[in-house]
């Protein structure tokens, strides 16, 4: 990682989905970023209906990362 280095938004979807693809980036020892807006809506009163949480990846790894998400989604 550079000091150049961005996040690109990897998936959108639900807290499970996303923890599932987080632990499978670990194991690679690609570092992810997951923006949890569900937990943001409880904390603010509104109820949690839509699966908008996303990942996030750096960009160098990004095509590694979309190939293990291609593998959890087919799963």
């Amino acid at each position: 990682m550079n000091d150049k280095s961005k996040h690109i938004k990897l998936h959108v979807g639900s807290m499970i989905t996303l923890r599932t693809l987080e632990k499978y980036l670990d194991e690679v020892k690609i570092p992810s970023l997951i923006k949890n807006f569900s937990e943001n809506s409880k904390t603010t009163g509104f109820a949690d209906l839509y699966d908008d949480n996303e990942i996030y990846v750096l960009e160098e790894n990004l095509e590694a990362a979309k190939e293990i998400l291609k593998k959890i989604l087919e799963a």
